[in-house]
């Protein structure tokens, strides 16, 4: 469930409750972007925090403390006055989601075989489409109830049990065999050349962080001013996107183990570049189908990257190796949210005009990469 507390909770819900927040604290679009990159600013401090621990730290040890300090971020979060606040609070949960991330899919996997891995990744990140139903849902009823359309604080509440929750189960029943350790000391940046076709997949998840980043934080409030659905219904759309989400991880996954990791990951990202078309072209349908495709594809690369990583590496080189490849999709994230949200003070169109290019661009890194035989995608994977 931890990959609840790093995607649903530290990234996804700011994006349901943006509105509300930007509403209250009276922000532009573009200052309601900054806790967004706030999240990846942090996350890149993550990210490298894991690079150099995992060689001398078990996984579910870098996992805990992960969670301790989004229970921490959270408390601000749900307590915050104003955009400093607001913005730490925020950055901290979604920025400890690195010392989740680089460790789930090893915990998950360490008993699967490798024929099974996409699977299992897949099924492991529909935990954040469930999630997010179960946010939309609980937020549409608890504004009825309380008969406020921009309510948000309550809801980060709720975050904060199942976070406080979750951390005790890690430490109370959580049990997991340790890790073989890596022979060379510290940091191996080279590690990531075992991955195949590393470069071209690190250019591509960076695309694509960039890309996620911006169009989930805004896609709430896209949907309500640019395609006209009511505040009323907005999280239900959400829900639907968790529906989508949690379908498509694990199917993703499954296909991938027979297909080829490459081969699915440049199909979803063309996914992704019309699900930001339709959100350009706005009205109801076009912008709730939008959101839809997004769901589908953005809870499916995550997965395909994390198993094509681990199909090549070890338990610990797992956890160093993506957070290295994470680095420049962690920047591309801090960026997107700012700029797409100063695009959305002028028009939504150019916002997601502007994302439509970035998983363009991925899929042209991914275009042909092996021209000397077999798609390298369809190739057996070790």
């Amino acid at each position: 469930m931890t990959p609840v507390i790093s995607h649903s909770i530290g990234r996804s819900l700011y994006g349901l409750l943006l509105t509300g927040i930007r509403d209250e604290f009276g922000l532009t679009n573009a200052q309601a972007g900054y806790p967004s990159s706030g999240i990846f600013v942090l996350y890149v401090a993550g990210v490298h925090g894991v690079v150099f621990l995992s060689p001398r730290l078990e996984p579910i040890t870098i996992m805990r403390v992960a969670v301790v300090t989004s229970v921490v971020g959270l408390i601000i979060t749900s307590t915050a006055q104003g955009l400093l606040s607001l913005t730490i609070g925020v950055a901290l949960v979604g920025g400890a989601g690195a010392g989740i991330w680089m460790t789930a899919p090893v915990l998950a996997t360490e008993y699967v075989s490798p024929a099974r891995r996409g699977l299992v990744i897949g099924a492991l990140t529909s935990t954040i489409g469930i999630s997010n139903i179960a946010f939309g849902i609980g937020t549409s009823t608890w504004r009825r109830a309380a008969d406020d359309e921009r309510l948000w604080r309550p809801i980060w509440w709720l975050a904060l049990g199942f976070a406080a929750l979750v951390l005790v189960a890690m430490f109370t029943i959580a049990k997991f065999a340790p890790t073989e350790r890596i022979v060379a000391r510290g940091v191996d940046f080279s590690i990531i050349k075992q991955i195949p076709r590393w470069r071209q997949v690190t250019m591509a998840y960076a695309m694509f962080g960039g890309m996620s980043a911006g169009f989930a934080t805004f896609i709430v409030a896209a949907l309500e001013e640019h395609g006209n659905v009511a505040e009323s219904n907005s999280p239900i759309v959400f829900s639907a996107m968790g529906i989508a989400g949690m379908v498509a991880a694990p199917f993703a996954g499954a296909i991938s183990d027979r297909i080829g990791r490459l081969t699915v990951l440049r199909t979803t990202l063309l996914l992704l570049v019309v699900a930001n078309l339709c959100v350009v072209a706005g009205g109801q349908v076009a912008t709730i189908a939008g959101a839809l495709l997004y769901s589908s594809g953005a809870s499916s690369i995550p997965a395909l990257i994390a198993a094509h990583v681990r199909d090549s590496l070890d338990s610990r080189s797992f956890s160093q190796a993506l957070a290295i490849m994470t680095i420049l999709f962690s920047l591309m994230a801090a960026l997107m949210p700012t700029v797409v949200g100063a695009l959305a003070d002028i028009s939504f169109r150019w916002s997601y005009l502007a994302l439509a290019a970035l998983p363009a661009i991925a899929f042209v890194f991914l275009l042909g990469i092996d021209r000397s035989g077999a798609d390298p995608a369809v190739a057996p994977l070790s």
